[in-house]
Parts: structure tokens; sequence; C-alpha cells
């Protein structure tokens, strides 16, 4: 098992200088605006279904780039016992930074070149992959280097600012992505940025913010505990890689349709995740907290098909609505991260969970029922919803002692692993409907039926989290040893 040798205080009570950890705070929120600012792009799911349906591509293809973002996302514990140095933190987070970059760099010039659309939908889905590898990693180092950086007290100013005034930045580069997708916004029109130069200039866009990042990411004051990590034996990673390679191949059994084998390999998998994890899943709060994020996970793997419905709810191609969609999403989010953080500081760890969860089960409600344009409303409950993806792993932070941090949050931000496959079903379950004609609920095109019938399995998933919060954890989680 993998530690941390690094005394309490270095958490709780940060040896940093004052200035130091306010630069490490603005440092924070200012590499988390950038990644909003490129949220478009980086955040899996709206633009990239809507390229794949341009592509040509079906509900569950389309929902492909999203479910291997999610799949991928074990590569932090992977790096976690890879590189277990704290020493080495600063460079990691870099390079989570540049690798996004070269992707982004990647998908333009992909877009650009006169190739096959099986080309390029290839390139969309390897996207996908690379996301869930890099920007989960980021994120990870992001939370240890704030954890390190800056008293627990801070914390939640740290979360107000990032996912407050952040989601301003989201809504700047959501604008700016409908203007370039559908080549006119308001009074504004540009004749010449047709497909694919939207595309092209969309993603090549959102190369400098990440190089940017990674430069500020070099910027951060990290405190070295006394004796620091050292790498582990093979072994003791041996049944985490295992469940990566199957959970993958189950993926690739589904999209053919060997549905049985990749049930057994999808299982087989679970096992082998639970089974590296078992020290932090014997904690009886840590696995009730895990089972609960797990369930409410599986909302953020739903924005593909509320983007597809697009064309059954509102008449149009999704891409001419995907700007306005993210602008909403982070709009309100901007809302609910400033009202939020200031909860946070009122009352305790379990109540942003069920804040947040509510709110993602809302959008998903209000999307089943919604016609019009007001259906584009469900978009910026969702953004608020998402928020949970902060305050299901502040919630487990809360719980973890000082020597796991690295190890829980690297853990927590895997969690998004087990929810892959739901965004691959809740397509699969759109297409299944869809193509054998049936309805009910009053709806007669069997297409929207499909994608409602998907938003209301997420709706009951995550609902069934909500129970098991209310149940189950705690309002102030106690530290493990």
């Amino acid at each position: 098992m993998m530690t941390d040798s690094v005394d309490v205080a270095q958490i709780v009570e940060c040896p940093l200088s004052l200035p130091q950890q306010k630069r490490n705070l603005l440092l924070f929120a200012s590499c988390t605006g950038l990644q909003y600012f490129a949220a478009p792009v980086l955040y899996i799911g709206v633009t990239q279904a809507a390229l794949c349906d341009r592509l040509g591509a079906d509900a569950r293809t389309a929902n492909l780039p999203a479910t291997l973002y999610f799949a991928m996302t074990a590569m932090p514990a992977l790096i976690a016992w890879a590189i277990p140095s704290v020493a080495s933190l600063r460079r990691n987070l870099v390079i989570c930074y540049l690798v996004t970059a070269t992707m982004l760099a990647v998908m333009a010039i992909v877009m650009f070149l006169p190739v096959s659309n099986t080309v390029r939908l290839g390139v969309v889905i390897l996207q996908g992959a690379i996301a869930g590898s890099a920007m989960p990693t980021a994120i990870a180092y992001l939370w240890e280097a704030i954890g390190r950086g800056t008293d627990e007290s801070r914390r939640g100013l740290a979360l107000s600012l990032a996912f407050g005034a952040g989601p301003l930045l989201a809504v700047v580069g959501s604008l700016g992505s409908q203007l370039l997708l559908s080549g006119e916004m308001g009074g504004w029109e540009i004749e010449w940025l047709k497909y694919p130069w939207n595309f092209v200039c969309l993603f090549g866009a959102c190369v400098p913010c990440m190089l940017l990042a990674a430069f500020l990411a070099s910027r951060f004051v990290i405190p070295l505990p006394d004796v620091d990590s050292t790498r582990e034996p093979f072994s003791k990673v041996s049944d985490l890689c295992g469940g990566i390679v199957l959970g993958l191949a189950a993926l690739g059994l589904y999209h053919i349709q060997w549905e049985m084998a990749g049930h057994t390999m999808l299982t087989v998998a679970g096992m082998l995740f639970i089974h590296h994890f078992r020290d932090i899943l014997s904690q009886r709060l840590l696995l009730w907290a895990t089972l609960v994020t797990v369930l409410l996970y599986s909302g953020n793997t739903i924005p593909s098909n509320m983007n597809l419905y697009t064309l059954e709810v509102l008449g149009d191609l999704p891409e001419n609505y995907a700007g306005y969609q993210n602008t909403l999403r982070f709009g309100f989010k901007v809302l609910a991260g400033f009202l939020l953080g200031w909860i946070l500081t009122k009352t305790n760890p379990r109540a942003g969970i069920l804040l947040t969860g509510c709110l993602f089960v809302t959008a998903q409600v209000w999307a089943m029922f919604a016609t019009g344009t007001a259906y584009l409303i469900a978009f910026g409950l969702y953004g608020a919803g998402e928020l949970v993806g902060v305050y299901a792993p502040n919630y487990i932070l809360s719980a973890s002692g000082s020597t796991q941090i690295r190890r829980n949050m690297a853990f927590v931000t895997m969690l998004m692993v087990p929810a892959a496959p739901t965004g691959y079903l809740f397509g699969a379950v759109s297409d299944f409907l869809s193509t054998r004609d049936l309805t009910a609920w009053g709806v007669t095109n069997s297409r929207a039926f499909g994608f409602q019938a998907s938003f209301a399995l997420c709706a009951v998933m995550m609902t069934l989290g909500l129970i098991l919060t209310l149940c189950l954890l705690q309002k102030r989680p106690k530290r493990s040893p």
C-alpha cells in the first residue's frame, strides 16, 4: 500500500507563509479558470457529440468520447504509483497540460486535412481518451497542491474562487464556441466560418490556454515532507492495470455488440479495482461515500445524449446550439459555485453533495418534459449539478487521514471509471428504443422517446445516490487513521 510520509501539520496547518499560500490559492484558481475557459473542448461530451453527429455517427458512437474519457480516469492512480514523489508534483502537472495542448493541436490539424470521416471520428474518440488520462491527473495534482500548499481553513475560499469565478471564463469560452460553431451569434456573423473550419478554429484556439496553464503550474510552492515517498513494486498495481485493460476491452466488446463477453470482462475489471483499493473500501464511511460518488457521477456521462436530443426538441443541428448549451451550463455553475462555497463554510461537507445531487436530478427531469427553447435550461441546471465533482471529493478529503491524501484523491478521481459504461448505456438505450420504433408517455417520436428514457434512467441512478447520502453519510466525517 502506497503512503506519503508527511506530518499532519502539512495538511491541516500548512508550513508556508501567508503570501506563499495566497500565491498557491491564486495559481489553483488560475489553472482551474483556464481549464474552464477551454471547457467547450475539454469537457468531453457536448462538443464531441455534436462533431460525431456531423461525422455521421449513431448515438452509441457519439457517446464513446465521453465514455473513454471516464474509462481513462484511472490514470491518476497509476501515476501516483509510478511517480509518488512530492518533489515531482509541479513537473507532472506541467506535463499534463502540455499533453492536453498537443492533443488539441492534433484535433485541429486532422479537421483541417482532407481525410475521411472515419479517421476524424477515430481522432475525436482518441481525444476523449487522452483528455481522460491527462485532465483528471492534472486535477488530482491541483487538489494535492492546494491540500499541501494552503491551510485547511482557507479551502472553502479556494473552492469558492476557483469554482465560482472560474466558470465565468467558461461562459466566455462557450459564447466564443457558439460563434465559431454556428458562424453567428446575435448580430455577429462570420460568412466564411463553415464546417470543418469551425471545428478547426475551436480546437486550435484552446491550445494557447493549456500552454499558459502549463507555465502557471510551474510556479506552485509545494512544501516537501522530511521523507519523500518511494515507488512500490509493480505487484502493488498489477490488479489496477489488469482492471484498466479489461475495462477498455469490455467497452470494445460492447461496441461490437458482444454484450455477454463485455459483461464478464467488466465484472472481472470491477473485482480487480475493488481488490486494489481494498484498504480504502474496508473503511465503512469511505465505502459508502464511494458508492454515492459513483452513482452521482453517472450524471456526468449524460450530456452527449442531451446535446443529440437538440434535433428532436429544437429541430436544428446539435452543433448550432452546443455553444449556447455550454454557456448556460457554466453560467449556472458560476452562481452555484459562489453559493455552494459559502454554504460549505456555514454547514457541513454532506450538504454540498446533497445540494449538487438534487440539481443534477432536476436537470434530467427538466430535460424529459421541457419543450422548445425552455429545454436549454436543463443545461444550466446540469452545470450547477456538475459541482458534485467538487463536493464529493471534498467529503472524502475531509474523511482522509494525512498519510493517505494523495492515494485517496487519486482514488476519488478514478471513481469516474465505474461510471464510464453508463454513458455508452445511455446511448445504447436511446438507439435501442429508436431503431425498434418504441414509444410511451404519449410521445409519438421513437427517437425522442429513446433520449427521454435515457434521461429517466440517469435520474433514477442519481436519486439512489442521494438516498444513500441521507441514510449512510455523516454530516461531518471523521478523519481515518
